[in-house]
């Protein structure tokens, strides 16, 4: 029989299903070995996909990877259908717990660059997609001063535009005539016909004060004298 694990406290964990196992599992002291090394108290507090990785990574049970002896041939010496069967335990429950162990370690691999990920872009992330807001509300103010300054040019020319021309109508009236903003003659002697019959007061090319014809000289031709 092998040598067997012996500690002060029992294994909170059994590896090895020694009930289903032939009855000659049962002095195999390998077995024993291995179960005692790779749970508590003996090793750390893990999860059972350790525990089983390091089960079947244990030393003294490698040679039941290649075939039935070397392990357990004391133990069933009388009963070789048997050690085939713990065997046979063995390489298949090995190959399940590498595959857990590889599943395992794929999916904390992923769940650790998701974690990094969602803390990168939760946490930080660039400037413009932090301050967007900010970014929209100056671009309306800046939008909103020009629009307001746009119009306030254009208001100021046509009133300097107009004030201009009513400038131009009112010139050659006497002080009692004025031109109101529609092109209106309005005062006292707004009344008279030397002004209002003018009809030229309105607004637009060509609008304005219509001046009297000079009258003109005649002129004396000396044909003779007298």
């Amino acid at each position: 029989m092998g040598t067997f694990f012996f500690s002060s406290s029992q294994p909170v964990t059994t590896v090895v299903p020694f009930a289903s196992l032939p009855s000659c599992a049962v002095r195999c002291g390998p077995l024993y070995d291995a179960n005692g090394a790779c749970v508590p108290p003996a090793a750390a507090q893990a999860d059972e996909t350790t525990y089983d990785s390091c089960f079947c990574k244990y030393d003294t049970l490698q040679p039941f990877s290649k075939g039935t002896s070397g392990v357990c041939d004391s133990a069933c010496t009388d009963n070789a259908a048997g050690l085939s069967s713990i065997q046979g335990w063995f390489t298949s429950f090995c190959a399940k717990a590498a595959t857990a162990t590889t599943s395992s370690s794929s999916s904390t691999s992923t769940s650790t660059s998701g974690s990094s990920s969602s803390n990168n872009s939760g946490g930080g992330g660039d400037w413009l997609s932090t301050h967007w807001k900010w970014v929209i509300m100056i671009v309306i103010i800046v939008v909103g001063i020009a629009g307001i300054w746009i119009g306030a040019c254009i208001w100021r020319r046509k009133y300097l535009k107009k004030k201009d021309r009513m400038y131009e109508l009112g010139k050659g009236l006497p002080s009692s005539v004025a031109v109101n903003t529609q092109g209106n003659l309005v005062g006292s002697g707004a009344r008279d016909s030397n002004y209002s019959s003018q009809g030229a007061f309105m607004s637009g090319s060509g609008a304005g004060y219509t001046e009297k014809p000079k009258k003109e000289r005649k002129k004396w031709t000396v044909t003779q004298r007298t």
